[in-house]
C-alpha cells in the first residue's frame, strides 16, 4: 500500500504560499484602489507623525487637519506601526 502523507505536505505548504501571495495581491490590488490624485511619501508623513499624534491626543479632527497623514496612516503598514507605538508612548507618558 502506497503511502500518500509524504505527498500531501509539500503540497499543503505550496498551497499556503499560494494563499498568502493572493492576498499580497489582493491587498496591493485594494491599495491602488484607494489611492487619491494628492498623497504623501513615508518621509513625509513621518516627518509631521508628531503633530498627528498630538493632534489624536487632544481630541481634534484629523481628517480635517491633516488628511493627507490621516490616508497615508490607512495606507501603510510600517507607518502606521510607528504611528501606533507613539500614540501608546505618548498616552503612558500621559498617565
Amino acid at each position: 500500500m502506497m503511502r500518500m502523507m509524504p505527498l500531501m505536505a509539500p503540497f499543503s505548504a505550496r498551497m499556503r504560499r499560494m494563499l498568502k501571495d493572493i492576498q499580497r495581491l489582493k491587498s496591493m490590488v485594494e491599495m491602488i484602489d484607494h489611492t487619491q490624485e494628492q498623497e504623501i511619501a513615508c518621509d513625509e508623513a513621518f516627518h509631521l507623525l508628531d503633530e498627528f499624534t498630538d493632534a489624536v491626543l487632544r481630541g481634534e479632527d484629523t481628517a480635517e487637519l491633516m488628511p493627507l497623514v490621516k490616508h497615508h496612516l490607512a495606507m501603510c503598514m510600517d507607518c502606521r506601526e510607528e504611528y501606533e507605538v507613539l500614540l501608546k508612548s505618548l498616552k503612558a507618558a500621559q498617565d
